[in-house]
């Protein structure tokens, strides 16, 4: 459950984070009817450049701004401030008495215009099918994926959170789990073809050294482990929809090679890559 403003915003303000875009509209419209304000990208799911956000405003909250002065002091507004990522020309209409504030008539954030191109072109690939088909495949994928991590014994679906699953892997010899420094290098082979580095590896285990993997970014949750993560994107998604069995074969890939750096992670570790 997420959480709500109370009386409109005047005892607290309920601030969602949805950054991820991981979620339907049923939800969205759930959390602005209970008057949260939304944090919103493109950059995540829908695969847009950084930096591709948005605020969307409850009805409620939205009237109040309209007609309340805007805040100080002045020098919020100044180019040290929000003047510094925010122009008049990207607030909406119940923001109006803060526009002159902000009013840059010479610059427009061409940047932050383009970033929204693409995220659009995301949003708008994926618009024409329904919530329940897109979750039933995300669950569906998501379930898939997990089970291949459980099928490595290098491996771990320590969390799985929508179209995000998030993996710890073990150290070489089974005793506990890499921690943020070593999955930084895991990380760094995964885009690699580290086969060469590992003479004693099979042909098989070889074959998935080789190939070039795009995971997420490693995330320090726990004193005992890091996690790395394999995510669906909006292209994913769509990929997955027109061929499931193709798609799903990239993602075991992609585990597999996980699962292979695991097994010989000291051996890279001593090549110096």
């Amino acid at each position: 459950q997420m959480p709500g403003s109370l009386d409109r915003g005047e005892t607290s303000l309920g601030v969602v984070d949805a950054c991820q875009g991981r979620f339907s509209l049923d939800e969205l419209h759930g959390w602005l009817k209970q008057d949260s304000v939304v944090l919103f990208t493109a950059s995540k799911f829908y695969q847009a450049p950084p930096f591709c956000g948005a605020v969307i405003i409850p009805p409620s909250i939205a009237a109040k701004l309209r007609n309340s002065p805007a805040p100080g002091p002045k020098e919020m507004f100044s180019i040290d401030g929000l003047g510094g990522f925010l122009s008049d020309k990207e607030l909406p209409e119940c923001m109006e008495n803060w526009k002159p504030l902000l009013r840059k008539n010479s610059s427009a954030n061409l940047g932050l215009a383009l970033r929204w191109e693409a995220g659009l072109a995301g949003m708008e690939a994926l618009s024409s099918i329904p919530d329940e088909r897109r979750t039933e495949a995300v669950q569906e994928w998501a379930g898939a994926v997990s089970d291949m991590v459980q099928n490595e014994v290098e491996l771990d679906a320590w969390c799985v959170e929508r179209s995000i699953v998030s993996i710890r892997v073990a150290k070489q010899g089974g005793e506990g789990w890499l921690n943020m420094s070593e999955l930084r290098d895991l990380y760094r082979w995964m885009s690699m073809d580290v086969s060469s580095l590992v003479p004693e590896a099979s042909a098989e285990e070889k074959e998935s050294l080789s190939k070039p993997a795009y995971i997420g970014q490693p995330v320090d949750v726990a004193e005992s482990h890091a996690i790395v993560r394999v995510a669906l994107g909006v292209d994913s998604l769509l990929s997955y929809f027109d061929n499931k069995v193709g798609t799903l074969e990239e993602d075991k890939a992609t585990v597999q090679k996980l699962a292979a750096i695991a097994k010989h992670f000291n051996t890279l570790k001593k090549s110096g890559m």
